[in-house]
C-alpha cells in the first residue's frame, strides 16, 4: 500500500507540474506572442506611403521650356542660313529648347507690302505664332541705326543686315530672359548659390493705392483714385490673373507728412525754387510712410502704391541722386522699394502754387490722372519683374500704345512664373521627404500623404506642359503643385510626435513592461528545469545494457 500511495502522489505531482508548465507556456505565448506585437502595433507611428523615388528623380529632371522661332527674309536662302546659325548658337543651351524654322511667301507677294503691319498680317495667316513662340520678319525700311524693332505682338522686324548673333541676343535678353531662368534655377545644384531675389508667385495679392494729402487745410486734392484704379490698374491685372488673384483697394490719408529733410534750391521756374530730396533718404521715407498707411490684417502679400501730394509751401519736390543730379524721368518723381511697393511724388501745378504763395488761401489741386496712373503701372510692372530695362545696341522696343502688356511679356511672365513655381515645389517636396526619411517617428496622416501625392502628380504634368510650350496649362498645374506642397510642408500634424522619439517611447514603456516580464522569465526558467528533470528521469528509467 505504501508503494501505491507514493506512486499516486508522484503521479499527482507530475500532473500538477504538467499543468503548471502548460499555464506558463500559455502565459508566455500571450505576453510575447500577442501582448508585445499588440503593444508594438498600437504604439507604431502612422505613416502613409509617399512617392519617395519619384520625388528624388524630380531633382534630376531638367526644367525645360520649348519655343518655336520663325524667320522670314525676302531671300529664302538668307532665312535658311540664319536658321542654321541660330540652331548652332542655341544648341548648347540647356534651359531652353528652341527650334528655328524658315518661313517663305510667294515671290509675287513680296512686292505688294507697303507697311510692316501688312507683311506681318500676311505671314501670320500662313504661319500662326502661338503663345510662347516668336517671329522675326525682314523689313528693309527701318529707321537709321535700327537693326531690330520688337513690336508689342510676338513679332519683331529686322533689317537685311541683321546678323544671327544680334537675333540671339534679343531672344536671350528680352524674349526669353535667360538670365532670370538661370537665377531661378541657381539653387538646384548649389545650395550656396545666389537665389532669385523674389519668392515664388503667390496665389493672391493685395494692391493698395494710397493718396496722401499732408495739408488738407491748405489744399484740396482733386483726383478720382477709384476711377484710375478701375480703368488703368485693374485691366492690367486682369491680363495676368491666370497666375494670381488680385484685390485692388484705394484709400486717402490726411495730415501724414513725409519725414525727410529737403534742401531748397533756386531755379528758373515760376516759383524760383524747388526742394531736393536726397536719394539716400528714400528708405527712411518708406519706413515713415509704412507706419502711417495702415493695412488690414491679411495673409496675402501686399504691394503699396503711394501718391504723395506735397503742399505748395514745400513743393515742388524732386529726387536727386548721389552725384547731385536730378533723377527725375519723364517729369515724374517716383521711386521703388522692391517687394514693398513704390511712391509717386505728385507735385501741384506751378500756377496753383504760385497763386497760393500770393494770397496763402486754400487752393484746389487737380492731379494729372493719366500721368500718375501710367507711373503707377510702371512701378507695378517693375515690382512684378515684367518691365525690361536692359538696353541692346541697335535694338528698339515699340512703345506700348495702351495699358495692356506686350504679348511676349505675358509669355515671359507665365514661363518664368511656371519655372519658379515648379522649382519651388520640387525643393519643398525634396526637403519634406528627406525630413520624413531621416525622422521616422513623424506622423504622416492621410491629408499630408494626399497633398504630397497631388503635388507630385501636378508638378510632373506641369513639367510636361512646359516642355510642350503650353504656358497656361503649365502655370495652372504648377500653382496646384506649389499650393499642395506648401500645405503638406506646413501641416501642423507633422509636429504631433516630433518631440516623442523612439528612445523616449522605450524609456516610458520599459518600466511598465519589465515587472510583467519578470514572471515570464521565471516561468521560462521553471519550464527549462522541468524539461531537464524529465529528461533526466527518462534517462534513469532506461534499462542499462550489459
Amino acid at each position: 500500500m505504501g508503494d501505491d500511495g507514493q506512486g499516486a502522489s508522484k503521479n499527482d505531482n507530475m500532473e500538477t507540474d504538467k499543468y503548471q508548465i502548460y499555464a506558463s507556456i500559455v502565459f508566455i505565448v500571450v505576453i510575447i506572442g500577442i501582448g508585445v506585437p499588440m503593444w508594438w502595433k498600437t504604439t507604431e507611428v502612422y505613416r502613409v506611403s509617399l512617392p519617395y523615388d519619384g520625388i528624388t528623380k524630380l531633382n534630376e529632371t531638367p526644367i525645360i521650356s520649348t519655343s518655336t522661332i520663325s524667320i522670314y527674309t525676302k531671300d529664302p536662302s538668307r532665312a535658311k542660313l540664319l536658321v542654321t546659325e541660330l540652331n548652332d548658337l542655341f544648341e548648347k543651351t540647356s534651359l531652353l529648347r528652341v527650334s528655328f524654322i524658315a518661313v517663305t511667301l510667294a515671290e509675287s507677294e513680296t512686292v505688294s507690302f507697303k507697311t510692316p503691319a501688312s507683311l506681318e498680317k500676311r505671314i501670320l495667316q500662313s504661319y500662326p505664332v502661338n503663345d510662347g513662340d516668336f517671329l522675326f520678319a525682314e523689313w528693309p525700311n527701318l529707321n537709321h541705326g535700327e537693326s531690330i524693332v520688337v513690336t508689342t505682338d510676338r513679332t519683331a522686324f529686322m533689317s537685311p543686315e541683321t546678323t544671327s548673333s544680334k537675333i540671339a541676343q534679343v531672344l536671350k535678353m528680352w524674349i526669353f530672359q535667360e538670365f532670370k531662368i538661370r537665377s531661378i534655377l541657381s539653387s538646384r545644384n548649389n545650395s550656396q548659390a545666389l537665389r532669385h531675389k523674389t519668392a515664388a508667385p503667390q496665389s493672391h495679392y493685395d494692391i493698395l493705392i494710397t493718396v496722401m494729402n499732408p495739408r488738407p487745410d491748405l489744399q484740396n486734392v482733386k483726383w478720382n483714385v477709384r476711377y484710375a484704379a478701375d480703368n488703368f490698374i485693374a485691366p492690367f491685372l486682369d491680363e495676368i490673373s491666370v497666375l494670381s488673384n488680385f484685390t485692388l483697394k484705394t484709400q486717402w490719408k490726411y495730415q501724414v507728412p513725409f519725414q525727410y529733410s529737403a534742401k531748397q534750391i533756386a531755379d528758373k521756374s515760376r516759383l524760383k525754387r524747388h526742394f531736393a530730396l536726397d536719394e539716400d533718404s528714400l528708405p527712411h521715407i518708406v519706413t515713415s510712410v509704412e507706419k502711417n498707411i495702415g493695412h488690414e490684417i491679411s495673409n496675402n502679400p501686399c504691394f503699396q502704391l503711394v501718391v504723395y501730394v506735397p503742399s505748395c509751401n514745400k513743393a515742388p519736390v524732386h529726387i536727386y541722386n548721389k552725384r547731385g543730379e536730378r533723377a527725375t524721368k519723364n517729369n515724374s518723381d517716383a521711386f521703388i522699394s522692391p517687394k514693398w511697393g513704390g511712391i509717386v511724388i505728385a507735385n501741384p501745378p506751378e500756377g496753383i502754387c504760385e497763386k497760393f504763395m500770393e494770397d496763402q488761401q486754400k487752393v484746389d489741386v487737380p492731379l494729372n490722372s493719366n500721368e500718375i496712373s501710367l507711373t503707377l503701372l510702371y512701378i507695378l510692372r517693375k515690382l512684378m519683374e515684367i518691365e525690361i530695362d536692359i538696353p541692346i545696341s541697335e535694338v528698339t522696343m515699340a512703345e506700348i500704345s495702351s495699358i495692356s502688356l506686350r504679348k511676349w511679356e505675358v509669355d515671359i511672365y507665365l514661363r518664368n512664373s511656371a519655372i519658379h513655381l515648379i522649382q519651388s515645389t520640387i525643393v519643398t517636396l525634396s526637403s519634406l521627404t528627406k525630413l520624413l526619411k531621416d525622422i521616422n517617428y513623424i506622423v504622416i496622416n492621410d491629408e499630408v500623404g494626399q497633398a504630397v501625392l497631388d503635388s507630385y502628380r501636378n508638378v510632373v504634368q506641369a513639367l510636361s506642359a512646359l516642355e510642350a510650350n503650353d504656358l497656361t496649362l503649365a502655370v495652372n498645374l504648377a500653382k496646384k503643385a506649389h499650393a499642395a506642397s506648401e500645405a503638406a510642408f506646413f501641416d501642423p500634424s507633422l509636429l504631433a510626435l516630433l518631440y516623442f522619439p523612439d528612445e523616449q517611447k522605450y524609456a516610458i514603456y520599459i518600466p511598465l513592461f519589465l515587472p510583467v516580464m519578470i514572471p515570464v522569465l521565471m516561468s521560462m526558467n521553471a519550464i527549462r528545469k522541468s524539461w531537464s528533470k524529465k529528461k533526466g528521469q527518462e534517462e534513469a528509467e532506461k534499462p542499462k545494457t550489459e
